[in-house]
């Protein structure tokens, strides 16, 4: 069953590190219950105590790092962590990319709401299928409809939380899934029911980057001992069994906000807050000097600021946050965590915006000022400073406000490279627990915020107002 596929060997020498370190640092997506997921904020399931026993055995500990399906392969290649677990197909495509040791094979299923009945691949025909972005699943019902299965429309989610969540809420009518996921939600909520097999039981793996054969080495031989010892049978007993070993979920809306839920938004909050101030404060500094540079009469000063504000406002931001994270490490050997990356692509991106803010205002400004500070013998950038900039500060309050108010709501986008902020949490939440109507917290949360910047904006006219500036 182990199926180690080594690539060409590099220098050995990651097993030393790791063990040096003391720390085995492992993937997952934790959107995949009874998998991988996170209870009370931390992570559970059969792949966090497999990682922890696979720790054990190399003489570290396991320590989880949370990422986004999407970008969890591109983070192993780049070097944030060392292995992946988190029920991850062994594929040929993925085989060209990194190592995999097989340790479970799982089928995959259809699960609907009670009275539904899809039991074979030609009823999905006429339905919203759920699935989760980028795996095996979507690609099975993609080759369906291509064989000529006519499925009403393929509903793709980040995560396999969602998948439920939609269709409990009405949004889609049927969901491909793996069968301890969909086995887990069905027993944990009685409006869900498993209904039939769609594709028998496939190899799953830890995935390995390609540069480490030691530390596959090392791992295919731990992972043959908690085979041996019975462990992996122990584990797959308390996760698949008959006792999930899950809390109940809370009943009340209310109850569940105040034990579960506020707990871990405001915690989100904080960091939402956190990126906010930190990058609108840089982007500010940063979009004042870059719109100095635009208006400078030195040609190549004025160049660069262009090209700059015509990067930044001309690429998505997502994009830009996906490069700083996880392809900076690998053009430039530049690698920061999910709160300095999250930080510096919001306040570039936001400095490319508010630099036309402060262009704007600073040539709305009478060029008569400008030559009466010239005439008193004043050069051109004492006159920028002491005449130009004071007069231009009152009217770029607003549209400063409408930026930093956007920028407050884009700092949901960090939850790509799994930073926790305010959205990322009642994410996390409403999966989790299929409690969707938590996102009104988040909502309640943003408008908070747009509140009180809005507040201290009427504050500072109302001064400046008040100084006759």
């Amino acid at each position: 069953m182990l199926l180690p596929v080594l690539a060409e060997p590099a220098p050995a020498g990651e097993l030393e590190r790791i063990r040096t370190a003391g720390v085995l640092r492992v993937a997952i997506d934790a959107t995949y219950p009874p998998m991988e997921f996170l209870e009370n904020g931390q992570p559970v399931g059969f792949d966090v105590d497999l990682s922890r026993e696979l720790a054990r055995r190399l003489g570290v500990t396991a320590q989880f790092i949370v990422m986004d399906w999407d970008g969890i392969l591109a983070g192993l290649t780049s070097g944030r962590y060392d292995i992946i677990v988190s029920s991850m197909n062994i594929t040929p495509e993925r085989l060209q990319q990194v190592d995999f040791i097989e340790y479970a094979r799982l089928s995959q299923v259809f699960v609907t709401t009670r009275g539904q009945s899809i039991r074979t691949e030609q009823e999905l025909a006429g339905h919203r299928v759920a699935v989760q972005t980028n795996t095996t699943s979507q690609r099975w019902v993609e080759r369906l409809q291509q064989r000529g299965v006519h499925v009403r429309e393929i509903r793709p989610f980040p995560g396999a939380t969602e998948c439920f969540s939609a269709v409990k809420a009405g949004q889609a009518d049927v969901i491909v899934i793996d069968e301890p996921v969909g086995l887990f939600f069905a027993r944990r909520d009685d409006a869900f029911v498993m209904t039939g097999k769609a594709l028998d039981a496939e190899p799953i793996g830890i995935a390995i980057d390609k540069k480490a054969p030691d530390l596959t080495a090392a791992l295919t031989r731990a992972l043959q001992d908690i085979r041996d010892s019975g462990e992996q049978k122990r584990l797959s007993e308390r996760w698949f069994g008959a006792e999930l070993g899950q809390a109940a979920k809370p009943q009340g809306f209310w109850m569940f906000s105040r034990e579960v839920a506020l707990p871990r938004v405001l915690q989100g909050l904080g960091v939402t807050l956190q990126l906010t101030l930190g990058a609108g404060g840089l982007g500010i500094a940063w979009g004042m000097l870059v719109a100095l540079a635009r208006i400078s009469r030195r040609t190549g000063l004025r160049g660069l600021a262009v090209a700059y504000i015509t990067l930044f406002r001309g690429t998505p931001l997502l994009l830009q946050l996906l490069f700083i994270f996880f392809a900076l490490p690998i053009v430039a050997g530049i690698r920061m965590g999910p709160m300095a990356a999250g930080v510096i692509a919001l306040s570039l991106n936001a400095a490319a915006y508010i630099a036309e803010i402060f262009r704007a205002a600073i040539e709305s400004i009478d060029k008569g000022q400008m030559e009466a500070a010239r005439a008193l013998g004043m050069s051109h950038e004492l006159a920028m400073r002491r005449v130009i900039l004071p007069q231009t500060f009152r009217r770029l309050i607003p549209p400063l406000v409408n930026e930093l108010a956007a920028l407050s709501k884009d700092t949901s986008l960090v939850m790509v490279i799994a930073l926790p902020e305010m959205l990322y949490e009642t994410k996390q939440l409403a999966g989790t627990y299929l409690r969707p109507e938590v996102y009104a917290w988040a909502a309640i949360g943003y408008l908070l915020i747009v509140a009180a910047l809005s507040a201290l904006a009427q504050r500072l006219e109302r001064r400046l107002e008040a100084r006759g500036t």
